[in-house]
């Protein structure tokens, strides 16, 4: 198994674009700026990719946990994430679980039989208040690399798949809803619902960023 300090480095060794750098208190993992590691499961292995290094998940026991809630105070937010879905993992899998068993963000794949998935993005508010982004129609070839995202305002919840709106929901996000807790990659807190596939970049931006201020990652990344 990699060390943990390498295995985190070069998850979040990435890039920062000049639209993160733009705006404040923009949080990229990276070498440069490592949370805290709580926790290594199973084996993540590092993969190269065109645009350097990122990180395979088994499906079956491979995870990380990361110390730290990075959307916590923000107004608004937006959570993106660059993956790569393999097309045999399980129907139901969960890569990103923030926040705790209550209230938490979590970021989803449904993966069918003819080797399609759509996204599911999950948000908890506590109090039995939740919101889920998912339509099952709106589906894209696995094993390939997409941008999924989540932008939180007052004003409500939207969901992106390379920039492409998804679902929306009127639920109005607060500063502070999501504070507590830690950050799980590759599966659920609970350790059920593994991820398979490849996790690139991680990038929360306090500000509703437009489609068109998205990550890019997966055009390059597919070539």
């Amino acid at each position: 198994m990699k060390t943990i300090k390498l295995l985190i480095a070069t998850l979040m060794a990435l890039p920062i674009t000049a639209c993160a750098q733009s705006v404040p208190g923009t949080i990229v993992w990276s070498a440069e700026n490592q949370p805290e590691v709580l926790e290594i499961f199973g084996s993540p292995t590092m993969i190269e990719t065109p645009l350097g290094s990122a990180i395979h998940f088994n499906g079956n026991g491979d995870a990380v946990s990361l110390a730290g809630v990075p959307i916590s105070g923000m107004e608004e937010f937006t959570m993106e994430a660059i993956i790569r879905q393999d097309g045999d993992g399980a129907f139901e899998e969960r890569f990103i679980h923030m926040g705790n068993m209550g209230p938490r963000v979590m970021f989803e794949t449904r993966t069918k039989p003819d080797k399609t998935w759509y996204f599911d993005a999950h948000v908890n508010f506590g109090n039995g208040k939740s919101a889920t982004l998912i339509d099952p129609n709106l589906t894209h070839p696995t094993d390939q690399w997409y941008n999924v995202t989540l932008v939180a305002t007052k004003e409500g919840l939207t969901s992106y798949v390379n920039g492409v709106e998804q679902c929306k929901d009127a639920f109005s996000y607060e500063a502070g809803i999501i504070g507590e807790g830690f950050t799980s990659v590759g599966v659920r807190q609970n350790k059920v619902n593994w991820f398979k596939g490849d996790i690139y970049k991680l990038r929360f931006t306090p500000k509703a960023l437009k489609p068109s201020e998205f990550l890019k990652d997966y055009e390059k990344l597919n070539k």
